[in-house]
């Protein structure tokens, strides 16, 4: 039997969107028919926000938010984690908040606690769709959120960083990112294939510690996605 694992952001929905009608329509009956869970960065909280209702409640077998720090089964919360932020951390981001090279406005809600996890963006997640679309572009050539992730895992070392989305550095303690999911699956369903598909696998993209510990383990599978329809394509659907 094959165990199936969903990214959310870039997977299943666009970035911070609702999934779309066509989608859901296609993908809420499969999910229903499967067993599947969802491994995303957001919180429960902006899940329920995107995701349909049914397959948030009947759906998935298992939802795992903020990096996996939080496990939901059913609508029913199981367990969440909590992360200690030290003083110099949060001086370091600050800096780079104040001293970014980027021109265009910046926004509210830089940081961003969430169980587990801290959600930190130069840009500020309360920006306008646009703007994200904008800084993220930017950042392509600049690649301010790599540096980032860089400092505070060189600077760190009790500390995970990795890119988060199209704006935003996701921060975890260490072992306290994605690559916990994969344990906790292959616990409940030891003997099954398990195919992880996500849209940031490479290294540096926040689903990259999930995708690994999946290849250090037996039968598993990782497919890399660019979209939602190329779920549907890969799914058959």
């Amino acid at each position: 039997m094959n165990i199936y694992i969903f990214d959310m952001d870039g997977t299943l929905t666009p970035a911070r969107q609702k999934m779309s009608p066509d989608f859901a329509k296609r993908f809420v009956p499969w999910v229903k028919s499967h067993i599947a869970y969802l491994a995303a960065g957001s919180n429960y909280e902006k899940i329920v926000e995107q995701i349909p209702g049914d397959a948030v409640g009947t759906g998935f077998s298992g939802i795992y938010s903020s990096m996996g720090n939080v496990f939901h089964e059913k609508g029913k919360e199981i367990y969440r984690n909590q992360i200690m932020l030290k003083k110099e951390l949060l001086q370091t981001l600050e800096w780079y908040r104040k001293n970014t090279a980027y021109k265009g406005k910046l926004y509210g809600n830089y940081m961003e606690l969430r169980p587990g996890m801290l959600n930190f963006s130069v840009l500020g997640r309360n920006c306008p769709f646009a703007e994200r679309a904008k800084y993220n572009e930017w950042d392509n050539k600049h690649h301010e959120r790599e540096s980032v992730v860089k400092e505070v895992n060189s600077k760190f070392p009790e500390y995970e960083a990795s890119l988060g989305g199209k704006i935003s550095v996701d921060i975890v303690m260490k072992g306290g990112g994605k690559e916990q999911i994969a344990t906790k699956i292959r616990e409940r369903h030891p003997e099954d294939k398990i195919i992880f598909i996500g849209d940031r696998t490479e290294k540096g993209g926040n689903d990259y510690a999930l995708a690994e510990a999946l290849r250090n383990m037996e039968n598993t599978e990782i497919v890399a996605v660019n979209s939602p329809d190329d779920v549907l394509d890969y799914l058959k659907i």
